[in-house]
Parts: structure tokens; sequence; C-alpha cells
């Protein structure tokens, strides 16, 4: 499959009376999902934390525990739906000799879990890094199923302190990448790549606020999964307090925005200054910060965005007093992070040249009552090809993630030749343009990418 998204216009050459606009993840009617009220949680709990969805298995959560006056442990739940969570317990760690979901204990900072299902040993399916003490920079574990952990070494892996909810994955070319904070450098996302898991490249600073951004503004950590050729990324804007003029700038609260890469050390953010998934109102469970998992959870037909939120803003210490701290999601279709949307004026794009790997054509769109969406191929050099033109093309109108193009003569578009499409719209929203072998079962977040 390969497929055009709109987070910048490398794809295209034309474009024509459309509005940008991001599209924010719904939230569930059911969230809070559950809250901090068992007695070791402290009524604190951080997603500095992850959440996997493994093929045959349940949901499942790793959060973090704040104990006062300042020591982070990491727990464990479990879900079939991945709304009604439970916490199994064990006798990895008690609390006044009950068992609990506690899975690690030594000041575990910014932790972030991935399921591996490339690495051909069971034994390592789950991978975590996190930093520790007593140094609190990052090492790595491994475990069969997420819940008894084993180091790689006693030694770090990367020398740096975290301090940051940290973002863990695998690319397309088997590295494992870990975007973390790098003390020196402040609040700000640095990354660093390994092929083998012990020897890790020295830290990369991949985003910092720009010189549009207020003073106050700092990046606290950011999540990071692949999608397609691309990396995207949830980041946790840290807006601080204007009259706070310690060093540490301790008072503020974090929210979440919409980031990408393509190469994953060049990052982008697509809306800078409009949360991804907004706060709840002042009073709300989740009115304080809101803070994402390290990746979202690709669902069949939907992509889920978990979240912690807590009624209490970020300070020094804010362990120690009363808060509501629980788990909640926001979910979002295929591909609907960011639209191109045309009103009452025709809005018109037309891409760069590039040869179909798939002949059937489809558009992620949606339209209003009097909208629609047409499409024509041409050459290389912008002729028109004969039976594809805008003319031919059955008008498409809905609300669907897979909108077929069709012309009148022609079902399929030719894949033997370089081509253009170009697409007009009227009063429709248009998230993403694909094409698809005819033998192919796609996957939306598995794809090339167009230009």
């Amino acid at each position: 499959m390969q497929k055009l998204l709109f987070f910048d216009y490398r794809g295209l050459d034309v474009v024509r009376n459309f509005q940008r606009q991001l599209q924010h993840p719904v939230k569930s009617r059911h969230s809070p999902l559950f809250v901090a009220d068992q007695p070791w949680e402290n009524g604190n709990m951080q997603l500095y934390g992850s959440v996997v969805k493994p093929p045959d298995g349940p949901f499942q959560l790793w959060y973090s525990t704040i104990q006062k006056p300042w020591w982070i442990r990491l727990a464990y739940a479990e879900s079939d739906d991945g709304i009604t969570w439970h916490r199994p317990c064990f006798d990895i760690y008690k609390f006044r000799g009950r068992k609990t979901n506690v899975v690690l204990t030594d000041d575990v900072h910014g932790p972030a879990v991935i399921r591996d299902p490339a690495d051909p040993d069971p034994t390592r399916r789950y991978k975590l890094v996190t930093g520790m003490s007593p140094s609190n920079c990052i090492k790595l574990f491994f475990s069969p199923d997420g819940i008894r952990w084993r180091p790689l070494a006693r030694e770090p892996q990367i020398p740096s302190e975290p301090d940051s909810p940290m973002a863990f994955l695998r690319t397309a070319d088997g590295r494992y990448a870990v975007h973390h904070r790098a003390r020196s450098w402040a609040r700000r996302i640095c990354r660093s790549d390994s092929f083998d898991l012990k020897t890790w490249s020295e830290p990369r600073m991949v985003l910092e606020p720009g010189p549009a951004d207020p003073a106050q503004l700092q990046f606290y950590g950011m999540g990071a999964a692949t999608y397609g050729p691309y990396e995207i990324g949830t980041l946790w804007p840290f807006h601080t307090d204007e009259d706070e003029l310690g060093r540490g700038h301790m008072n503020g609260y974090q929210e979440t925005e919409l980031t990408y890469s393509r190469s994953g050390y060049a990052w982008h953010r697509i809306d800078p200054g409009n949360p991804f998934i907004p706060h709840g109102r002042a009073d709300a469970w989740d009115g304080g910060n809101l803070q994402c998992a390290s990746q979202p959870v690709f669902l069949k037909n939907e992509i889920r965005y978990y979240y912690m939120g807590t009624d209490m803003r970020h300070k020094r210490h804010w362990e120690l007093d009363p808060q509501t701290a629980g788990l909640g999601f926001a979910r979002l279709k295929p591909d609907r992070f960011l639209a191109l949307k045309s009103g009452k004026t025709i809005g018109e794009l037309l891409s760069v040249a590039f040869v179909p790997e798939g002949g059937r054509m489809f558009i992620n769109a949606s339209t209003g009552k009097n909208g629609w969406i047409k499409a024509s191929l041409l050459d290389d050099s912008g002729k028109p090809l004969p039976g594809f033109r805008e003319t031919a093309c059955h008008p498409i109108s809905g609300n669907s993630t897979a909108l077929r193009v069709c012309w009148r003569k022609n079902e399929e578009v030719p894949t033997d030749r370089p081509l253009r499409f170009c697409l007009r719209t009227k009063e429709a929203k248009v998230f993403s343009i694909y094409f698809v072998g005819p033998n192919e079962k796609p996957v939306y977040y598995q794809f090339k990418g167009i230009g």
C-alpha cells in the first residue's frame, strides 16, 4: 500500500483553497477507567509508562506510582476490552504484608515498554527502558510476559538520567530507538539508537521550543511509534508559570501535541500550541495534567491513545498533596490526524509524479450534505490520461476511511508508468489518499509513502 498523508506537502505540487485542520481524538465516555485508589499508589498514578495490546492476549498497562517523599515504582494492570481494568497482584512487592500489582521497585524513572515479536527469544519478548536507582541512568530489561523482569546488565546502557517519560520503539530497519531527556539540555527531546541494545549512539537533540514559542514553554517528554514511513509522536509541552523564577521551573501544567518525523531525528509539531487531546474542565479529573502513554495502540479500525489525567497541576513535591489521578483514552479513526478541509470554494490538490504500486485508489474522507470529491489522473507532464478525466469520475461522497475512486470505464489506475492524481473537492475533509494492490490485505499503519 502506498499512501499520502498531509503532515506536510512533500507529495504534492499544488494545494489550493484548503484549510489545514488538526483532528482531535474523541475521549471515551467511560473515562476515567480507573483511579489511583489502592493504598500503595498514594493517590497518584502517572503515565510514565505504556499500553500494549498483543494479538492473542489482553491489553497491558504499565504505569508509575510515587511514594512519599519521592520513590517511583512500576505497576501493572490488564483489561480484556481496554475499558474495564483490573490489577493482578504478585509477590514482587508487598505493602504491609499484602501482595500488589507493582512489578519493579527501584525508583524507576520514565519507563517505556514494547512488545517485540521480531525477537526469536521468547524470554525477551517484552523490553523495558527506564532510569533506575542508584545511578538513575537508563537501563534495559527483558521479560517473557511483561511482569517478571531481568536486566540486560548490571550497568546502565545509556548514561543519561531521563527524569522524564520516554519513548521506546523499533524501526523498520531493525534499530531500537529511545527518546529521552539529557539533563545538560534541560527539558528538550533527545534520541539514542542501537542495533544490539548494548551499544547506543550519543544522545542527539531532536526537538526543542522555537523562536515563536513563549519563554515559559518546555518539552517535558515525547512518546513515539512507527506509522508507515513516519514516526508519529505525542509531545508533552510543559507550560510553566510566568511568576515562578526558580531554577527548576516546577510549577505549570502538561498537555499533549501531535508531532511527526520521517528520519526520527528531524521532528515537527503539526499544529504548535493546539493540544491534540485537550484537557478536561478546570474541575475535571483530567483538568490539571494530561499525559499520553509512550505509544498509541493500533487496533483494527481505531487508533487508541491512553492517557493519565490528574486534577492537580505540576509542582514541586505535588505527590505530597491529595489529588485525583486516573486512566482515560481517546479514539481516532485510521489516518485522521490532520484534514485538508474545503468549503464552498472548490479545493484542488495535484500530486507529484509517482508510479502506483496498486491499481485500486481509495480516499479517507468525509463530505458535507452538499459536498463531493472528484479525481482525475494525469501523466508526468500534467496532461490528462484518456479515460481518467474528472468528467468520467463517479462523484464521491460520504464519511469513510475507504471511499473507492472509479471512472466510468476504469476501476483500476495504471501501474506501469509515472502519473499524477488531481483531486477537486467541495465541502469536504480529506485525510489520506492511498493505493492498494488487487490481492493485498492492507494494514492502515503499514505503508509506503508517496513522494
